[in-house]
């Protein structure tokens, strides 16, 4: 079976179920794929793709893969980036169109992880985010501090949207004006945390180890940094559900939005239908006059 893009891509094993409990093949899943591309696209250009594979499905055998398998096709576009981890150079791939997404649905790339910055400006984050992620089952305590989040964002006059983990957390995203550095997204992110921690001491905690945090809700604020990545917009993830990670109006979230609603089967239609507000807002914050405040 071959499907035709930028360039032509052979497709293997086209009915093997990757989300068995959701009844999505790869047939299925590369279709989400080429419907999604318009708004996932924008996403992963000029960011080096960290990639969790599923030859097998999601209740198969897993890896990560960083470095650009030695068998791709040459149009697949691969940059050199040294890692200081490794000791090396990782040869990543960057999807940068739609034959590309198509080639890596077929290689059973099930998750898309990106990092905060672009070859362009590989040292200035684009964006802070925060990670709130649940020590137990329940959305609702995430939901909660989400808001309270929202609620001291908004004060600051900054520009913020929150998007569902796909997974069972929330991350709070804050598009950056150019020119800042990860010391001073460093310093806002921390100070913004150990403020949510004193404000709500039963619901938020700082805790890395997971032992340790009793019911609250982890504010994974080391997860914004150079060398970090998170799950990409609307990347599926590795659930029963087929679930997606998906941006959201604050509206939504406070409606009651849970993230089991956005899938692969819901998302293309929620994207036709409304866009993406992620990408609707303009706005991009400076963060100088608060890390002044601060530091």
């Amino acid at each position: 079976m071959e499907l035709v893009a930028e360039h032509p891509v052979t497709i293997t094993n086209p009915d093997k179920l990757l989300w068995p409990e959701a009844n999505i093949t790869k047939a299925g899943y590369i279709q989400y794929m080429i419907e999604v591309s318009p708004w996932l696209l924008p996403y992963l250009r000029d960011r080096p793709l960290t990639l969790i594979r599923y030859p097998h499905g999601v209740h198969g055998h897993s890896f990560y893969q960083k470095n650009c398998p030695t068998y791709a096709p040459d149009w697949i576009r691969r940059v050199p980036v040294w890692s200081d981890e490794r000791k090396d150079v990782i040869q990543y791939v960057v999807a940068d169109s739609l034959a590309s997404l198509i080639w890596l649905a077929n290689q059973a790339c099930l998750e898309f992880h990106v990092g905060f910055t672009t070859l362009v400006r590989p040292t200035q984050p684009d964006s802070v985010a925060f990670d709130l992620d649940p020590t137990v089952a329940g959305f609702e305590p995430v939901r909660e501090v989400a808001l309270a989040l929202h609620g001291l964002l908004d004060r600051l006059n900054l520009p913020h949207l929150p998007k569902t983990s796909g997974a069972t957390g929330l991350q709070v995203f804050i598009p950056l004006q150019s020119g800042h550095t990860f010391e001073q997204t460093r310093i806002f992110t921390k100070a913004v945390a150990v403020y949510l921690e004193r404000q709500l001491p039963n619901l938020v905690t700082l805790e890395r180890l997971t032992k340790n945090r009793g019911t609250k809700v982890y504010i994974d604020f080391p997860q914004h940094g150079a060398s970090r990545t998170l799950i990409a917009p609307y990347s599926c993830r590795a659930t029963k559900l087929a679930t997606v990670s998906t941006p959201l109006l604050w509206s939504e979230l406070a409606a009651g939005a849970l993230p089991e609603q956005f899938t692969i089967t819901t998302v293309p239609p929620r994207l036709r239908k409304q866009g993406d507000c992620m990408a609707a807002s303009n706005d991009l914050a400076s963060l100088r006059e608060i890390v002044r405040f601060l530091d």
